[in-house]
């Protein structure tokens, strides 16, 4: 990169000073500005002027931080992008990549609906962290969960990051810009007799098939409602997690599931074959027919998961039973299976959980129980009591 030179322009027409006054217009008003060739040696000339500067020594800084910018491979080309006009490419390029159509659904519908009306016009290069974190305070305001602020944030953080491994930003606007609160919802679980109860008192229930397999398997909710009937097998008493029902905005759309451990098998118990089976043959032909859904309307359409919430709410009111969380299904399986005494491990690959830490570490409070039941058993086994 050639060494700069710096000049004074004229604030009313641009031209040049090279003394007091400007030849063009007579006007003795001026900013200092510089002329430097940004191209690597060897290359063809690349000029890059700048004005605006108060003093000719701020404009000869400019020129060293550029040449050290350009030198470190930190130089950022100024651009007058809007976020808006950068989120629209970035969403276009992303399509049909590596992200999952139901991840880049809900990218879109973030985007759409909380980010560019906020901060769309906004320069790209000029955005600040207070501005992002403005934005997400709105979509608080708007009576949004905290979940969804910090989606809205996980969404904006990672389309920023690839404009900085584009070379668009030097620093992430949206870094550490939202903190989800650690304190995830009290989890509730039942007891064995409390599931037993429940079952029972929902005897009359359409979806007690559903309910059911959601006790017994550990299943998320989206799971359930993707599961294909090609996808279980009653003979064997097994069924796969293969594919999720997840709601993208005013949609819902099959994905895979939600972690690559969460592509799984799962044991069937006998009674939870039974009521299967049972369901199979009272579930009519066309809602069978169309997604091979499990769990279907009855004109084959995929269920609304918070439809599905609400009636699964609604279902324990009727019962009378302590009030639960339909992904509180989730934990009283695991949490009954290891209270069971049944190895953690077991446990992890019902669920799907990455590694069998985060099935422990999830569930610790079952532990206390089986530290208590192991030093029983090793009594009898030492004592022969």
């Amino acid at each position: 990169m050639r060494q700069g030179r710096t000049f004074k322009r004229c604030t009313h027409c641009g031209g040049r000073i090279a003394d007091r006054r400007c030849a063009k217009c007579g006007s003795d008003s001026f900013t200092w500005a510089y002329a430097v060739d940004v191209a690597p040696k060897g290359a063809p000339r690349m000029q890059k002027t700048k004005a605006g500067f108060a003093t000719k020594a701020a404009a000869v800084e400019a020129i060293a931080n550029l040449q050290t910018e350009k030198r470190d491979g930190t130089y950022i080309e100024p651009s007058k992008q809007t976020v808006a006009m950068y989120l629209e490419q970035w969403l276009a390029g992303a399509k049909g990549s590596s992200i999952r159509t139901s991840t880049w659904k809900s990218y879109e519908v973030i985007m759409r609906t909380h980010v560019v009306p906020e901060l769309g016009a906004a320069l790209l290069q000029q955005l600040t962290r207070d501005q992002v974190r403005a934005m997400y305070a709105k979509v608080s305001a708007k009576g949004r969960s905290p979940k969804t602020v910090h989606n809205t944030h996980l969404a904006l953080r990672k389309a920023f990051a690839d404009a900085v491994d584009g070379g668009l930003l030097r620093a992430n606007p949206a870094e550490r810009g939202h903190k989800l609160s650690g304190d995830r919802p009290e989890m509730q679980t039942w007891s064995a007799a409390e599931v037993r109860l429940f079952l029972e008192r929902s005897d009359a229930d359409d979806n007690l098939p559903l309910w059911r397999l959601a006790l017994q398997t550990g299943m998320r909710r989206g799971e359930l409602l993707g599961l294909r009937w090609q996808d279980v097998d009653l003979e064997a008493g097994r069924l796969s997690v293969r594919q999720q029902l997840v709601r993208a905005d005013d949609q819902v759309v099959f994905g895979p599931p939600k972690t690559k451990a969460g592509r799984r098998s799962i044991s069937l118990d006998a009674g939870t074959v039974t009521a299967l089976r049972a369901h199979k043959l009272r579930q009519s032909p066309l809602s069978a027919s169309k997604h091979d859904l499990v769990f279907a309307r009855a004109d084959g359409r995929p269920h609304d998961p918070d439809v599905i919430t609400q009636q699964f709410e609604s279902a324990i009111r009727r019962a009378g039973v302590k009030r639960i969380r339909l992904h509180d299904c989730r934990h009283t399986h695991a949490s009954l299976l290891l209270e069971a005494g049944i190895h953690p491990k077991v446990v992890q690959e019902r669920l799907g959980h990455s590694s069998v830490m985060v099935t422990l570490d999830r569930y610790s409070h079952v532990v206390p129980n089986m530290q208590a039941d192991a030093a029983a058993r090793i009594g009898m086994v030492v004592d022969g009591v």
